[in-house]
C-alpha cells in the first residue's frame, strides 16, 4: 500500500510540473517584425486629395499598445515644408496593422513637378517610396443661378481680400438662369448674392439656387 501511494505522488508531482512548463511558454514575450503594407505609393495632389496613407503590418499580435517610429531619409526630393506626419505607426494591442496620414501643404508644393518622400521603419531599416505631384490649377471659377419668380430682384458680386468687386451681375428681369465662366488672379475671394426684396431667392416665390465652382486642369 505505501509503495503505491509513492508511485502515484511521483505521478501527480509530475503532472503539476508538467502544467507548469505549458503556462510559461504561452506567456513568453514575443518580438514582433513590421512592415511597410507596400514599398511605394503615388499621389495627385489637389484641394480634394491632399493625404496618403502609410499602413504597417506586424507578423504577430502584440498584447500591449504598440508606436513603430518612422523616419524620412535623404533619398526624399521633396522639400519638409510640403508635407507633414506624425513620425510613427501605432499599432493597438491584439491589432496586426496600424497606420498613419502624410498631409500635403498644398500651397508649399510647387505646380507640375514630381516629388518623392522616402520612409524608412527605424527597426528593420525598409522603405516606402512616395511619389506626389500637384496638379496643374487654373483660376477658373463656373457661376451658374437659377432664379426664383423674380429675377430682377437678383444681383451678386465676387470681391477680393482688399474687398475690391473684380466681378458682378444682375438684375436679370425675364431671365430663368444665368451661367458664366471668370479667370480669376491668385487670391483669396468672397462671393455674394443679393435678393433687392430680401427675401432671399427661395423658396417661397419660386425655386431659386445658384453654385459657384472652380476649375481644375490636370498635369498629366
Amino acid at each position: 500500500m505505501k509503495l503505491k501511494t509513492y508511485f502515484l505522488a511521483l505521478l501527480l508531482m509530475a503532472i503539476v510540473f508538467n502544467s507548469c512548463d505549458i503556462n510559461t511558454e504561452e506567456f513568453q514575450a514575443i518580438s514582433p517584425v513590421d512592415s511597410f503594407e507596400t514599398s511605394s505609393g503615388s499621389i495627385i495632389v489637389n484641394p480634394l486629395s491632399d493625404s496618403f496613407e502609410v499602413v504597417v503590418a506586424t507578423s504577430e499580435a502584440h498584447t500591449a499598445d504598440r508606436s513603430i517610429p518612422i523616419e524620412v531619409t535623404s533619398a526624399s526630393t521633396g522639400s519638409a515644408l510640403e508635407y507633414s506626419f506624425s513620425g510613427n505607426v501605432d499599432i493597438r494591442a491584439g491589432q496586426l496593422s496600424g497606420s498613419t496620414m502624410i498631409d500635403f501643404e498644398l500651397l508649399n508644393i510647387p505646380t507640375g513637378v514630381t516629388k518623392t518622400i522616402v520612409l524608412r521603419l527605424v527597426s528593420t531599416s525598409e522603405e516606402i517610396t512616395i511619389t506626389y505631384t500637384k496638379i496643374c490649377e487654373s483660376n477658373d471659377i463656373h457661376l451658374a443661378i437659377d432664379f426664383d419668380s423674380y429675377p430682377e430682384e437678383t444681383s451678386w458680386e465676387i470681391t477680393n481680400s482688399a474687398n475690391t468687386i473684380v466681378a458682378s451681375g444682375g438684375p436679370y428681369p425675364g431671365e430663368t438662369a444665368f451661367n458664366a465662366s471668370y479667370t480669376l488672379p491668385d487670391g483669396d475671394y468672397t462671393f455674394t448674392i443679393f435678393d433687392a426684396w430680401g427675401d432671399g431667392i427661395c423658396c417661397s416665390y419660386g425655386d431659386g439656387s445658384f453654385i459657384v465652382k472652380s476649375q481644375f486642369v490636370w498635369k498629366p
